[in-house]
């Protein structure tokens, strides 16, 4: 059988997690070269990764001023809301005004923030059960029976 033309052999490509080792070799590679000319890394020897997948450990793992667990600032929130109510959900476009942050991180931040706000306005919107039985038994208390005018009828 013949291989396409610009088909590359993928048999040796490793996937799944990283190991400490991978990382190392990937963090030295870039402070030799900077974070570009990922394909070189797989066509050098280097690692058993695709370009790719060395990029997106840098982007989202690996580079040194990212900021893991933190929560998103007043300001940051107001960066998300006010770029994603102009671009859209351009998630890279919009981590990129944001330092330290990665597109998964305003898409996810932006996700929760959403459902919390659909959540707070049902529950603002819709009215305590408990409390509409309460005046509802207020009103039937209250409300006398109206009187039927009586009929001379007899």
């Amino acid at each position: 059988m013949m291989k396409k033309k610009g088909f590359k052999d993928q048999s040796n490509i490793r996937k799944g997690p990283w190991s400490a080792e991978e990382d190392e070799v990937l963090i030295d590679f870039i402070n030799k070269n900077g974070p570009r000319d990922w394909s070189s890394i797989q066509s050098k020897g280097l690692l058993p990764r695709t370009g790719k997948s060395c990029r997106l450990r840098w982007v989202n793992k690996l580079r040194p001023n990212l900021k893991v667990g933190c929560k998103f600032s007043a300001e940051e929130e107001r960066i998300v809301v006010e770029l994603q109510a102009r671009l859209g959900n351009k998630w890279a476009t919009i981590a990129s005004h944001l330092t330290g942050r990665t597109d998964n991180d305003v898409k996810n931040f932006w996700s929760s923030r959403k459902k919390r706000l659909a959540r707070t306005l049902n529950s603002s919107l819709q009215p305590n059960k408990k409390c509409l039985y309460q005046d509802q038994s207020k009103q039937k208390s209250t409300v006398p029976t109206p009187q039927l005018p009586s009929s001379n009828l007899e």
